[in-house]
């Protein structure tokens, strides 16, 4: 199909037409691993063209109702060419689309977390008038704030580097509090909860307390493939073996013990 028989299909053949012909167009989010070397057959290429064609004509016609069903299609290939051809149609959607598929979730789970970690903290009482349950609740949903900012652009926005420390800066606090209450062990059935970046801080607030259940998960957390997450979790190790810089700095500031 050429560029004229293309710009006269309606939106909603466009859009039939931009379906199809993704599904047959691999991407590196193909949930069945294409065979090597495929990005470089002409059949490939072709479709390739074909898809770009599609999405220049959609977006010439902003149809972001029309469009909306594509970055939650079943299909990975499908929500990846939507991404990648509709970031300035509909870039909160085609966002959350994208991190979707990096991190396993579905579009609206991304979608949701990206609005809820640039909401304010939710208002509640002070963390020294909360009961020990409503604090680890507090814990988990500050922590998971936190792993939402990995959807936002902390590295090159102060806007979404604010947010990001102000988060990390929450979930501190709370696990201060509980330290200070001798109930840092409440955190421990956090240790399995399905969003990494809760695990880690869950386990790092749990190591002098279940050192047993906490390092193990620290250490699958620093030979995983999320970099952020990795190097967070080498950092607290290497802290609490000692061996890492911030007690190697505390060591250095130490008076002497007088003989």
């Amino acid at each position: 199909m050429n560029v004229e028989d293309i710009t006269r299909l309606s939106t909603k053949e466009l859009i039939n037409r931009f379906v199809i012909t993704a599904r047959a167009t691999p991407t590196v989010h193909t949930k069945n691993k294409p065979p090597a070397g495929f990005t470089s057959t002409p059949e490939w290429k072709s479709h390739v063209a074909q898809m770009q064609t599609l999405g220049a004509v959609l977006r010439e016609r902003t149809p972001v109702a029309e469009i909306r069903p594509l970055f939650e299609d079943d299909n990975s290939d499908v929500r990846s060419w939507a991404a990648s051809q509709f970031a300035s149609t509909d870039p909160e959607w085609a966002g959350a689309a994208w991190s979707a598929l990096c991190f396993d979730l579905t579009t609206g789970e991304a979608l949701e977390l990206t609005r809820r970690v640039r909401q304010k903290p939710p208002h509640g009482p002070a963390l020294k008038d909360m009961s020990d349950d409503a604090l680890v609740e507090h814990f988990e949903d500050a922590a998971t704030r936190e792993y939402a900012a990995h959807f936002i652009d902390y590295v090159g926005s102060t806007r979404d580097m604010a947010i990001l420390n102000r988060t990390m800066t929450e979930v501190w606090t709370i696990r201060d509090e509980l330290k200070a209450r001798g109930a840092s062990k409440r955190l421990v059935p956090l240790l399995d909860h399905r969003f990494i970046t809760v695990r880690r801080e869950a386990a790092a607030a749990c190591l002098s307390v279940a050192p047993d259940q906490a390092e193990p998960v620290l250490e699958a957390i620093k030979a995983g493939h999320d970099m952020w997450e990795r190097s967070r979790a080498w950092q607290t190790l290497d802290d609490w073996r000692g061996v890492g810089p911030l007690s190697r700095a505390r060591a250095s500031t130490q008076k002497p013990t007088a003989p």
